[in-house]
């Protein structure tokens, strides 16, 4: 039995006597003005799209590519001391001339990626809590605080932070759920337990809002601008983001774009080797070195490269990072400042659970993306990852990997997924 299932069920043996009052009865008007007053409770507290975004660390500046490290380019010339006494006073000079904390804007644009590119929106940018048909504005009962309610409640809380969801998540949909079904007149028409179920969904869809954008539309937007278009891939080690990458090329080739690959996962021979074999089969090109090589210079030489031959997309298979050390992050930082990639794309595995959530947000305070690939999730009963990320960083989930062959990642859908979990 699956974990919603265990909470219909519970409402289903529940005597609606329990959890409603008769229209009209002081309990009624009592439960209509609690619903009120949590609802309002509810939108005051929700986060903007910018709030919802973690800051990054003080130790890390609040965007990539602030730093005032000067990052020399991989394919100059070597240059002399007196050179490098001249470029750090440029450097001051220029940071003199930066606007101050105040001067600067104080939100950014969600649908705006990390190096300032549009992001082309789709989906449920904003999702309303909708009972339908469900509830009448007349007759009928109405659903009461209660402490039958409150224990049905507590329960969910209880299994659902079992289910590898996020504390912050597992409040918002507790929180939510709650104000949404106390004060709602019910028809006859429906069974409590049918009324629950819709709310639980609206309420599940809500938890997955964020800035949703189109993964196609937005590297097609792109490529009318600039070209090559570069994907940079980053994430802890062993999601997936080598066989992810393979896989967005293969999509990407199926309509009709050509694609480099960039192998600058330096640190494993094997992760080269691998993403070489997979250029072979998709039938593109894999730029990479020797194991230890420079990652931004194998980076920098496939945009160079693909902007040469005219090529469109350029996609880079990054190291495995795990977020808590600062030293090879600042590699990502590097091989970021030195291709300014369009798309920063994390990839998380979904069988981690309420791991692939910490790390996820660990690496928004540090190196912010512009949205997450959930791999495995055709494998993952619980959902916990998938119904927390977007939740607990403020970015969306764009791609999924249902599955091991190329054509297996799909454009994410929220409702999509609510369906296969309450289903």
């Amino acid at each position: 039995m699956g974990l919603f299932d265990r909470f219909k069920k519970r409402f289903k043996k529940t005597d609606e006597k329990e959890i409603t009052a008769e229209e009209n009865s002081v309990e009624a008007e009592e439960a209509v003005e609690q619903g009120k007053r949590l609802k309002e409770a509810l939108e005051e507290a929700r986060p903007t799209p910018q709030e919802a975004t973690p800051k990054p660390t003080l130790e890390i500046e609040e965007e990539w590519d602030d730093s005032d490290e000067i990052t020399e380019d991989p394919f100059a010339k070597p240059i002399g001391r007196k050179e490098r006494k001249k470029a750090r006073r440029a450097a001051s000079v220029e940071k003199a001339e930066r606007p101050t904390e105040s001067e600067k804007p104080t939100t950014k644009d969600p649908m705006q990626s990390t190096t300032g590119h549009d992001l082309v929106a789709s989906g449920p940018v904003e999702i309303e809590i909708n009972l339908g048909d469900s509830v009448t504005k007349t007759g009928g009962r109405v659903v009461m605080s209660s402490d039958k309610l409150d224990r049905i409640l507590e329960e969910l809380e209880e299994e659902l932070l079992s289910s590898d969801m996020a504390q912050s998540a597992v409040e918002d949909v507790i929180h939510t759920l709650k104000a949404t079904l106390i004060g709602s007149r019910i028809s006859t028409t429906k069974k409590i337990e049918v009324v629950v179920e819709e709310a639980l969904r609206s309420t599940l869809l809500r938890l997955l809002e964020a800035g949703y954008w189109d993964f196609n539309k937005t590297v097609s937007a792109h490529l009318e601008d600039s070209s090559p278009v570069v994907i940079m891939l980053v994430g802890v080690n062993g999601t997936g983001k080598t066989t992810t990458t393979a896989k967005i090329a293969n999509r990407l080739t199926q309509q009709g774009r050509s694609v480099v690959l960039a192998a600058a996962d330096t640190f494993r021979a094997g992760a080269i080797d691998q993403l070489a074999i997979h250029a072979e089969r998709l039938g593109v090109r894999c730029i990479r070195s020797q194991r230890g090589g420079d990652a931004a210079a194998v980076a920098r030489d496939a945009v160079e490269s693909a902007r040469a031959r005219g090529e469109d997309v350029v996609i880079i298979d990054t190291a495995g990072r795990m977020q808590n050390k600062t030293n090879l992050m600042e590699e990502l930082r590097k091989v970021h400042r030195v291709t300014q990639p369009h798309l920063v794309i994390f990839v998380a595995d979904a069988l981690a659970g309420n791991d692939a959530v910490t790390q996820a947000v660990e690496f928004q305070r540090m190196l912010r993306f512009d949205g997450a690939a959930l791999c495995k999730l055709d494998t993952d009963a619980k959902g916990g990852a998938a119904l927390s990320i977007a939740h607990a960083t403020g970015r969306p989930i764009v791609l999924a990997g249902v599955g091991q062959g190329y054509d297996d990642l799909i454009d994410f859908d929220p409702a999509w997924l609510i369906d296969s979990i309450l289903e």
